[in-house]
């Protein structure tokens, strides 16, 4: 079994590859408020959203599965058939979406919105063969590039046109491209055709697919948990507090991106420990990195109370005066949700998705049940105590089961 060759490099280009994923994310909504205006923001928002959602579509929870088969179950040409499939669904979707709540150009709009994250979906999988062979910072690195150039395209773009529709076109099609030229050309280099022989088999593609439903179910319905306050404010709320709301919620949504710089580089790691039966050594690399991540939470919240929300009214242009405790509550909320993230890819990793279902079933019930009341009775607040509400469930829930994981291996041992 190879070893990743250097720990640090790994953990220094993840770092950069996340950053410039999850800055993209705050840069997009950044420009379209500020060359735009509030209103067409809060459309573009929420069409993002639903294109966040849709990504687990596109994902289909295959990512964790594929970083962590170390007995290499499948072939890549088969996760690549998977994502071509899935990708192809995630569209299929979107353009329904997109047909059914819109109307004129907003259908293009939010269709492009939403293939500029299909492109996340794509470029995935090369990712996690990358992470598979421990290549790890050669991962990072076309993360990073990509990112950067959709960023800094779309910013041009829309500043030089001030026309939301010709830069969504542009962008998500000339990254699509990027995406698959130095992705391909990087996996050859680092990873070659190591599939010793064995060719694309439709059954085992199938299989592939069945077996990482119910992650894909998982990820989906939480995405669908983080977004529930959103389209509960859609009902009973104008555009300009949807984009109140995700401007206090972009941080909140940023901590959770960027807990992947702790996390993302040790899930292989992780997963050969689990299978040497190595429960001690296990057991302590996981509280270390859930230390490592609460410490971070800790610091970002504190920040955030004292500097954050007078960032975000410098750089968007907006009053948000109103919102001290709204969004003290929600990076609450985005540090929860990190540890939820952590533990939920641990579960994966182990094999022990089976889980993931009934959790996320048992959350979405009192979740949906409370949103729109909430909502309708606290405004801004109950969409953000309704987002803290669904992460606190969920991070009760997935640490008592990874508890009780771990010691039925350890009283089998």
């Amino acid at each position: 079994m190879n070893k990743e060759k250097n720990v640090k490099k790994a953990f220094l280009w993840n770092m950069i590859g996340s950053t410039c994923y999850s800055g993209s994310s705050f840069l997009y909504l950044l420009v379209v408020t500020r060359v735009c205006g509030a209103q067409l923001a809060g459309f573009y928002s929420l069409s993002y959203a639903t294109a966040q959602l849709l990504l687990q579509v596109g994902r289909y929870g295959v990512r964790t599965y594929q970083a962590t088969d170390l007995e290499h179950k499948y072939i890549f040409s088969e996760y690549k058939v998977s994502r071509i499939i899935t990708c192809a669904l995630m569209m299929l979707f979107g353009i329904i979406y997109s047909s059914f709540s819109f109307k004129g150009e907003y259908i293009i709009i939010s269709t492009f919105i939403i293939m500029m994250k299909m492109i996340d979906a794509v470029e995935d999988v090369f990712h996690g063969n990358l992470q598979q062979k421990y290549h790890v910072e050669q991962m990072g690195k076309m993360l990073a590039a990509r990112n950067l150039y959709s960023a800094v395209f779309f910013t041009a773009m829309l500043i030089i046109t001030k026309n939301l529709y010709c830069t969504c076109v542009a962008t998500s099609t000339t990254s699509l491209i990027l995406c698959l030229i130095i992705n391909s050309q990087m996996t050859r280099k680092y990873v070659g055709h190591e599939e010793d022989g064995r060719k694309l088999q439709m059954s085992h593609v199938w299989e592939l697919l069945r077996t990482c439903t119910p992650m894909f179910i998982g990820t989906f319905l939480s995405l669908l948990l983080y977004n529930i306050p959103k389209y509960a404010m859609a009902g009973v709320m104008t555009d300009e507090y949807q984009t109140y709301y995700s401007i206090l919620f972009m941080p909140s949504f940023v901590i959770s991106l960027m807990c992947e710089f702790v996390f993302k580089p040790t899930i292989t790691t992780i997963a050969e420990l689990w299978w040497e039966n190595n429960v001690k050594k296990f057991t302590l690399y996981i509280l270390r990195i859930i230390g490592i991540i609460l410490v971070c939470c800790v610091a970002v919240v504190a920040g955030g109370h004292l500097i954050g929300r007078t960032l975000l009214e410098i750089i968007y242009g907006v009053d948000l005066s109103p919102y001290k405790l709204h969004f003290v509550v929600l990076l609450i909320g985005g540090g929860i949700s990190a540890e939820v993230y952590m533990i939920y890819n641990i579960l994966i990793a182990i094999r022990w998705g089976k889980c993931l279902l009934p959790v996320y079933s048992i959350t979405a019930v009192i979740t949906i049940a409370a949103a729109r009341i909430l909502v309708q009775q606290l405004g801004i607040m109950g969409a953000a105590l309704n987002y803290v509400l669904s992460c606190s469930i969920l991070f009760v829930l997935f640490t008592l089961i990874l508890v009780y994981v771990i010691l039925r291996k350890k009283h089998q041992n």
